[in-house]
């Protein structure tokens, strides 16, 4: 919506997460009061108080605005590739690339983690799922004689895990760490993560997988089970 087409409140409102998250990246959580995110809107403190009761409400309100979700989902849905390789890492690209614009993230992220164990994150999963969850099931559809039956949650949950295991290391080890630390890491980890680290996985591994197929099979069993003792 254009600045223009906002009520005096809305823009009020907008102008507090703004000058909150700026506070929160530079001073930290605990740093931040009230008064600081009042008067760097130019604002009354009740005049805050009328928009937020808490400063915990005002966290949860940057943190929704400055999640890079909004760019990150669509940039997932766009990208393209004529093999699994390809197309994972299209989209590890496409989240590196967002992220290193958005460095401001891991800040509010680690205030998420630390204060408030995750709580708004969660709160999160509500909106990102309906989302995310048909990305999945394309992707499962575009490059189903190439995959496992994975658990279209678990391959959203591991494709994250192969993000941040990159992202995280490459930025807090990354600069000073020796040359093969860096070099061609980016595919060895796209390489492991679709085909593991062990030689000949398929032929001479004894760790077994559950699908979705053998889950629900063994839920039957144990059901029957159940009523067979009666």
């Amino acid at each position: 919506m254009s600045e223009y087409n906002l009520t005096r409140g809305e823009r009020t409102r907008n102008e507090i997460i703004l000058s909150a998250h700026s506070l929160f990246i530079n001073q930290g959580y605990h740093g931040t009061s009230m008064r600081q995110i009042a008067s760097a809107a130019g604002i009354a403190l009740g005049s805050l108080y009328n928009h937020f009761s808490s400063k915990e409400e005002v966290f949860h309100a940057v943190f929704l605005e400055y999640h890079p979700y909004k760019k990150v989902i669509p940039a997932i849905a766009a990208a393209k590739g004529d093999s699994v390789e390809q197309f994972v890492n299209n989209a590890l690209d496409q989240m590196i690339a967002i992220m290193q614009e958005r460095p401001d993230f891991m800040n509010l992220l680690f205030i998420e983690l630390v204060e408030f164990k995750s709580q708004h994150a969660h709160q999160l999963l509500s909106i990102i799922m309906p989302q995310v969850t048909p990305i999945i099931l394309d992707v499962l559809q575009n490059y189903r004689d190439k995959l496992r039956p994975i658990p279209p949650l678990i391959l959203m949950r591991t494709f994250l895990g192969l993000f941040f295991a990159y992202y995280l290391t490459e930025i807090v080890f990354a600069p000073q760490a020796p040359p093969e630390y860096r070099e061609n890491a980016k595919e060895y980890f796209i390489n492991i993560f679709l085909e593991g680290i062990l030689k000949n996985l398929e032929e001479d591994s004894d760790i077994r997988v559950n699908t979705t197929e053998d889950f629900n099979k063994e839920k039957s069993i144990e059901g029957g089970s159940q009523f067979s003792s009666d």
